[in-house]
């Protein structure tokens, strides 16, 4: 396959516009919703004696997609917690609210609600330091702000969150170096155009559980995947890049296996301990 761009235009990507979902079969001319064949995934890394992981979780919730689909992500880095839920649209993937919480080193919770032409933050925090050691559910300083997308963005531009992009990644069917697709991010209080390239393709050894029908079973096998690299870019001109999935920072790389549409591992840098290498353990499948 030559070069090939998926672009949140063709609707196969990840972003935060509001449009409902009706239930049914979707009108004419609109593609059905990518059949994903796994339901969490969990993935560990040991550095310098150092622990991580990172849970995914797709909740597809009933058969009615007027509410969009659940993904839960939370990661475990040391000395921080990261706990993301967005909430997409199934077919068009574009995200309509997303819950970032952060315990550790930070406290606080950010609950971001997309609208047509920009998004509400509700921020959630400790109002003290015996409040710190309570559940974010009883946090009590609060504010709330409103932040228009910036004017650079097309209207009606798909957006999503960082863990979407994984959902939009397996979605986009993304099969031979030189493939691509390019998605909008909101990442804290900035949309960025992160591009996801498929590099080449490198052979890996695969150590992994697979679970599937209330059966447990060890995977062992090699076998040929591609190198993903996600490059992001503000698209407010002079800004910084703030981009982070699952707290891995920077250009952050996957290999992905195509058949499965998951990736076996993610890298990306982690402040004290540098790159960091998160491998694929365990599969839950539909």
């Amino acid at each position: 396959m030559g070069l090939r761009r998926v672009t949140a235009a063709l609707g196969f990507l990840l972003a935060t516009s509001p449009a409902a979902v009706l239930a049914g079969d979707p009108p004419p001319g609109r593609p059905q919703a990518p059949a994903l064949g796994w339901n969490e995934l969990r993935y560990a890394a040991r550095k310098a004696g150092i622990s991580a992981t990172i849970e995914l979780r797709l909740d597809r919730g009933s058969d009615d997609l007027a509410n969009g689909i659940l993904l839960e992500s939370t990661t475990h880095l040391p000395g921080r917690t990261f706990v993301a839920r967005e909430r997409v649209d199934p077919v068009l993937a574009g995200a309509r609210e997303i819950v970032d919480t952060e315990t550790g080193a930070r406290h606080h919770r950010k609950t971001y609600t997309l609208r047509e032409r920009g998004f509400e933050l509700d921020l959630l925090e400790p109002a003290s330091l015996p409040e710190m050691l309570l559940p974010p559910e009883r946090w009590t300083k609060r504010s709330t702000s409103f932040t228009r997308y910036p004017r650079a963005l097309a209207a009606g531009t798909t957006i999503t969150g960082p863990a979407g992009l994984l959902y939009a990644t397996s979605t986009a069917g993304l099969t031979s170096p030189g493939d691509s697709m390019t998605i909008h991010v909101l990442v804290q209080t900035q949309v960025e155009r992160v591009t996801v390239r498929v590099e080449g393709a490198e052979p890996v050894d695969l150590a992994f559980e697979e679970n599937a029908g209330g059966r447990t079973s060890a995977v062992h096998e090699q076998l040929m995947v591609l190198r993903l690299v996600a490059a992001s870019q503000p698209v407010e001109p002079g800004s910084s890049s703030a981009f982070r999935i699952f707290g891995l920072e920077g250009d952050v790389q996957l290999l992905w296996d195509s058949g499965r549409r998951l990736p076996v591992e993610i890298s990306g840098h982690v402040k004290m301990l540098g790159q960091v290498t998160v491998r694929l353990a365990s599969v839950t499948l539909r």
